[in-house]
């Protein structure tokens, strides 16, 4: 398969085009980093066949278009988000992206042979988030807004679309501004880590390799269009999580001090009981895709593991510095 992904240098997308080009796939990653800045998420495939980087904004549209209609893939993934909290670089980020992509994979589309149409995806991935939620910021705002445009621009357009909808995932190369991350480096360095809301909101994890499966699943089956959840059956509430991730902790690396990683582990104002969004049914993923997750678990291990290794060649390295 040839796949285009747009921000295939983020936690999600650098998810999918690791495993679409372990999987042989043929993958361009189109993404505004620079690239003279090395992405560690992308190490292992950056020199692997079949894989090419371009340094490129999918707001440019006469590139974008021209760019597709080169490229000619069975699939656009289109993950490219704005790093900003700029209120007009998100409203040209999030909604100019997604207009540009959608046009070039329209006119990719409407001049494609017949066989080209019928392999032909557009996919997007939606995070799950309640019809009217208490709390939300200008990122979602622009992120939902965008969101409408590619379902309702293809459903006008004829251009196939499957809206991928997940909840929290996570995995290696999270960013660290995320809860798992977060709360990992603090434990890693023998700090108390908060839990908001006394630890009580509740999240449907989902690992990110399982969701980037979903989403090459999604762009090689011909005939599925629309919307299609993908879940592990993994809701947690933060403070479940926490402790998990505490015990297991304890089993791999235990603390030199003795006491349970949990102990460093605390919660900060009332426990508030929030869904941060709908119960989600991969029922159909599973029967219209052959959707097969490695589940929770196997998420979790592969994350501490991940974590675990990179802290102690961190700490090796310093040691060895102060040892010159």
């Amino acid at each position: 398969m040839r796949v285009l992904v747009t921000g295939g240098c983020g936690f999600v997308g650098s998810a999918v085009v690791r495993l679409a080009v372990e999987r042989g796939d043929n993958v361009l990653n189109v993404d505004r980093r620079r690239k003279s800045n090395p992405v560690p998420a992308l190490g292992p495939v950056s020199s692997r066949e079949g894989y090419a980087r371009l340094e490129a904004d999918v707001c440019d549209r006469s590139l974008m278009r021209a760019l597709v209609r080169e490229f000619a893939p069975d699939a656009v993934i289109h993950l490219a988000a704005p790093e900003s909290d700029d209120p007009a670089a998100l409203i040209d980020g999030e909604i100019g992206g997604a207009f540009s992509m959608l046009e070039a994979a329209r006119g990719y589309f409407e001049m494609a042979p017949a066989p080209a149409r019928e392999r032909f995806r557009m996919i997007h991935v939606e995070h799950a988030e309640s019809d009217m939620p208490e709390r939300i910021d200008r990122a979602q705002a622009a992120k939902g807004t965008a969101s409408t445009l590619l379902e309702r621009w293809s459903r006008a357009t004829g251009v196939p679309m499957v809206t991928c909808v997940a909840g929290d995932a996570f995995g290696p190369w999270q960013s660290r501004g995320a809860l798992l991350p977060q709360l990992l480096a603090s434990l890693m360095h023998g700090q108390p880590f908060a839990l908001s809301d006394g630890g009580a909101a509740v999240r449907d994890w989902i690992p990110v390799r399982d969701l980037a499966a979903g989403i090459l699943n999604a762009a090689e089956k011909p005939g599925v269009t629309g919307r299609i959840d993908f879940s592990v059956g993994a809701e947690r509430r933060d403070i479940d999580i926490a402790e998990s991730i505490c015990s297991l902790l304890d089993a791999r690396l235990p603390r030199a001090a003795g006491s349970p990683w949990s102990s460093l582990v605390v919660t900060k104002g009332g426990a508030k009981d929030a869904r941060s969004g709908p119960m989600l049914d991969s029922a159909e993923a599973e029967r219209l895709l052959g959707w097969n997750p490695q589940g929770f678990h196997a998420g979790i291990d592969r994350l501490l593991s991940w974590t675990v290794a990179s802290y102690e060649a961190s700490r090796a390295r310093a040691i060895a510095i102060a040892a010159e």
